[in-house]
């Protein structure tokens, strides 16, 4: 019995230690969530631009937000977080790549203007088991729009990185022209009479001769994005359905009325599209008015140190825009479909969408006056994303602002582009091909051996291009190809060679380095002005698409140069790609020991 009793009391002074001790590790769970977490492993992250060089810059508040990003997850989920770079030229090209090479990237980046072809064409996997998309600081309305199929979605955006186009403009400026502060953009805006009227009037009224040469050189606006008249009208060129799918509106009137005003605004001189005008003539006064994104507001009063006070309004909306909506843009990070951790991807997309916000955009935008801020939350409300479905027609959107300088009527412009804006469209609604990834191997080209078959003349038009072998003086070492050309007869631009498929093999979704010796047999016609240039092209019946654009001046006769250069992000995995070179303002010259190799991290 006295055992009995003894066990007992043994057995509760366990059983309350243990209690004890439980409590404890339930306390210190509580207090330190990061010893708690799961193990989730290493990912790779891909964001155009950033680099681990990035994270050296402390007034870089974007790279430090995403450092701290990085730092958190290593710290508590137990994995390594790779950075995979690429520049901002044809940056998806990486996305695809890595794809196409049984190696998909965790975590990449995206915005408005890459879908809906991220999802159509299978890019992307969806976040929705994977991203908390309950958090306070996702833009849920972007997401719902643009970035949701069938569903699903595909990319989650912070509310920080949405951004309204505005007019900015210079106060000071506007003062001094006579126009009184009650009939400036902010103010009219605020009436209720800010409208393409009230805006055009007033860019007609500042634009000027200033220096009374019989010559503009002050306009009323600069905008180096024409379509965002058609935007701010509550259209796009192109529609697409919650399942992806496009269609083409160029014969929606609310198109033609949006390019109408643009055209309006070009021809009679009163709008200047030119970037390097557009983007600095507020703070040199060549613009008095500027249309851009609200963040750009910085730019002005911070880092141009404009001295005129600048003043911001929404972007007047068109007569046929009902719906009273506001042309927006965002963007985000998705999972790569196929991606090896798709749970740690979910867990840092978290992670880096609260840090990108809370270190970077919160205080980026505090710094703007109070009323841009409180715009940008009412706005907001009304927000949609023309970047995304017009994404579907590419470049194309350039040309349609181009043809506005050239052709007589918006109607003819649509009507020469409708073809290929059809094209777009149903190369966009396509099913997806798998990415075919095609191993590239270097090769070396020089013309010791007497032979020139690897290579074609590119342009047959060019009357003068005649290619041999020379040796002896003409020659670089040896044996060398010679080019003879003149652009005298046959113009500033001369695309001579043409590396053929049949012979050498280059394909897209590779970056090269490229490299050879020139040398010009004669006086450069143009001293100063002639170079040598190569590209990457995909040649086909209908034409060629050109990559890249390596150049070197040749400033004189009979001195050998060494070119060298990187063509990267070929968006194009065609079978018959080629190495262009050509010269400009060009006359006889011979080249030799042409090299292709490949560009690894």
């Amino acid at each position: 019995m006295f055992a009995s009793k003894l066990f007992k009391k043994v057995l509760a002074f366990v059983v309350s230690i243990s209690m004890v001790l439980g409590l404890f590790v339930v306390l210190n769970k509580s207090q330190d969530p990061a010893q708690a977490a799961t193990k989730l492993g290493d990912i790779s992250f891909f964001r155009p631009g950033l680099t681990q060089e990035s994270f050296k810059n402390t007034s870089d508040l974007f790279a430090q937000a995403v450092k701290k990003a990085i730092d958190t997850y290593q710290k508590n989920y137990g994995g390594k977080i790779k950075l995979v770079y690429s520049d901002w030229n044809n940056w998806d090209t990486k996305i695809i790549t890595r794809m196409a090479a049984g190696d998909p990237i965790d975590v990449v980046f995206g915005g408005s203007g890459n879908f809906p072809r991220f999802y159509t064409k299978g890019y992307l996997q969806p976040i929705n088991n994977y991203v908390d998309l309950k958090a306070s600081y996702l833009n849920l309305r972007a997401m719902d729009q643009i970035f949701k199929y069938e569903g699903k979605y595909y990319l989650a955006s912070q509310y920080g990185s949405n951004h309204f186009w505005v007019v900015l403009y210079n106060k000071d400026l506007m003062l001094e022209e006579g126009i009184d502060e009650s009939e400036m953009p902010l103010a009219l805006y605020k009436k209720g009479k800010w409208n393409w009227d009230t805006f055009v009037a007033l860019a007609k009224k500042l634009t000027a001769d200033t220096n009374g040469d019989g010559k503009v050189d002050r306009y009323g606006v600069g905008c180096w994005y024409p379509q965002i008249f058609v935007y701010s009208n509550g259209v796009t060129y192109v529609t697409v359905d919650k399942s992806g799918n496009a269609k083409l509106n160029f014969d929606d009137p609310r198109v033609q009325k949006g390019l109408n005003i643009a055209q309006k605004g070009i021809k009679e001189g009163w709008m200047i599209t030119d970037w390097n005008t557009a983007s600095t003539g507020l703070a040199q006064r060549k613009i008095a008015m500027y249309i851009e994104r609200w963040y750009n507001y910085d730019d002005q009063k911070f880092n141009q140190k404009v001295e005129d006070e600048i003043e911001v309004a929404p972007i007047p909306l068109g007569p046929d825009n009902k719906s009273k909506l506001y042309p927006f843009e965002c963007d985000g990070y998705g999972i790569s479909k196929g991606a090896r951790n798709p749970k740690g991807a979910g867990k840092f997309i978290n992670i880096l969408l609260e840090s990108i916000q809370k270190y970077c955009d919160d205080p980026g935008i505090k710094r703007r006056p109070k009323y841009l801020q409180d715009f940008h939350t009412q706005l907001a409300k009304y927000s949609f994303y023309p970047g995304s479905p017009d994404s579907v027609l590419g470049n194309l959107v350039w040309d349609i602002n181009g043809a506005l300088f050239n052709t007589a009527s918006v109607s003819s412009a649509l009507a020469g582009l409708k073809p290929q804006a059809q094209q777009a469209v149903a190369e966009a609604n396509a099913k997806p091909e798998k990415p075919v990834f095609r191993p590239f191997k270097p090769f070396t080209i020089d013309f010791e051996n007497g032979k020139m078959d690897m290579f074609t003349i590119l342009d047959t038009t060019k009357k003068s291009v005649k290619l041999s072998i020379v040796s002896g003086k003409e020659a670089i070492k040896g044996k060398s190809l010679k080019v003879a050309c003149d652009s005298k007869k046959d113009g500033e631009w001369i695309d001579a060679l043409y590396t053929l498929p049949s012979k050498v093999k280059i394909y897209g979704w590779h970056d090269y380095k490229v490299s050879f010796d020139v040398k010009l047999l004669k006086a450069p016609p143009k001293p100063g002005d002639t170079y040598i240039y190569a590209q990457i092209i995909n040649s086909n019946k209908s034409g060629y698409k050109s990559y890249g654009w390596i150049t070197f001046k040749l400033d004189k006769a009979n001195t050998v140069y060494h070119v060298e250069g990187t063509i990267a992000g070929i968006p194009d995995n065609s079978t018959t790609m080629g190495l262009k070179i050509g010269i400009h303002w060009g006359a006889d010259f011979v080249i030799d020991n042409i090299k292709v190799e490949e560009v690894t991290q």
